[in-house]
């Protein structure tokens, strides 16, 4: 009997180990998930290649400016370029690149070359973080000073994809925008 007993004793341990060891494997694959999202962002490309792949690939450019130093940037940077919808939508519809607007890195832009610095200051940017919207032939179409929310950002960059600012202004757009 007691032969008996310690059987079934085992084999009760032995789907319970078994039964631990499959919820672990479910539990690293979804915190594989959960870290890889967390840690996606939209992909960065330099200024010159977002400005030479533009024209190819028909996208517009998002250029944001920042600061080692400005707290809003850094936010900015795990808010909204690593929020999921702007990421996959981002990645889909635009290039990236990042500007230190306080460099002398040299960059070329419509034929001239600049420090980031001169760049930023041509542009007419004194805050930051400041993003900047391109079309695909890499021309200025507008500026925004400040952080900008992902839901904030995500009407931005459907305004721009459709092209909506030839048609219509932004209000106008977000009026008749669908949730």
């Amino acid at each position: 009997m007691n032969r008996l007993h310690s059987t079934d004793e085992d084999k009760m341990k032995s789907t319970i180990m078994n039964i631990m060891k499959v919820i672990a494997v479910i539990m690293l694959l979804f915190s594989g998930d959960i870290v890889a999202n967390e840690n996606k962002s939209v992909d960065w490309v330099s200024f010159e290649e977002a400005i030479t792949r533009a024209a190819k690939e028909n996208k517009h450019i998002v250029v944001d400016f920042y600061t080692d130093w400005c707290k809003w940037c850094k936010v900015m940077d795990e808010q909204t370029y690593k929020n999921s919808e702007v990421v996959t939508y981002g990645n889909e519809k635009f290039l990236f690149a990042k500007i230190n607007a306080e460099s002398n890195t040299m960059v070329s832009y419509r034929g001239q070359q600049f420090t980031c610095r001169q760049l930023t200051a041509a542009l007419g940017i004194r805050g930051y973080p400041a993003t900047v919207f391109m079309n695909e032939k890499g021309e200025f179409i507008t500026k925004i000073s400040g952080f900008i929310q992902p839901d904030q950002f995500m009407p931005i960059l459907e305004f721009l994809d459709g092209k909506y600012y030839d048609k219509m202004s932004f209000d106008d757009f977000m009026k008749t925008r669908k949730s």
